[in-house]
């Protein structure tokens, strides 16, 4: 009969799952445990997860995914103001978008690459530096519209979140 030889294949197959099975779900609880550590877990669990690099990635890796991810938006954000600034009727909304222009400008062109470098060759306090200082940034953007909700609003609140996260992060590798 060949039932034997079918338990002996199940039961194999079953011991290999087992064996494996906290191994496949290591990233997920790194990336878990990681975020916890992070001032908006929620906000950095989503943001992560939604990369593949994440699901191989150590914690250096993830603090590289969430810098891409501040310099995606921030890129992002500058086409909106630009787009904005054109469009602008409120004078308060016209003084302000050229700051936040020039904001968004500095965090692409002098925040995010210094941020990566300094990841990459483990002098991690810069990371930290710099994402703070971009945290900082979208903070004077959006006072600069007088406390009222910016027409970047939503933007200002993702930068500000994926900032902080990814300073978060490169202060888990100090």
């Amino acid at each position: 009969m060949e039932t034997p030889g079918v338990f002996k294949l199940l039961s194999f197959s079953l011991i290999l799952l087992i064996a494996f099975l906290p191994f496949a779900s290591a990233p997920t609880d790194l990336v878990n445990y990681t975020c916890k550590k992070t001032p908006y877990t929620v906000f950095c669990a989503a943001a992560l997860s939604l990369d593949p690099r994440s699901s191989t990635a150590d914690t250096k890796t993830l603090g590289l995914i969430m810098v891409d991810k501040v310099e995606a938006h921030a890129k992002s954000t500058l086409t909106k103001i630009k787009y904005l600034r054109g469009k602008a009727a409120h004078p308060r909304t016209k003084q302000a978008l050229p700051s936040c222009e020039q904001s968004y400008g500095f965090i692409v062109s002098a925040m995010v690459p210094p941020s990566k470098e300094s990841l990459t060759k483990g002098d991690y306090k810069f990371a930290v530096e710099y994402m703070n200082a971009a945290v900082n940034d979208v903070q004077e953007c959006e006072a600069g519209f007088g406390g009222s909700k910016s027409p970047i609003s939503d933007s200002n609140d993702y930068e500000h979140k994926a900032a902080a996260v990814a300073s978060a992060i490169a202060g888990l590798l100090l």
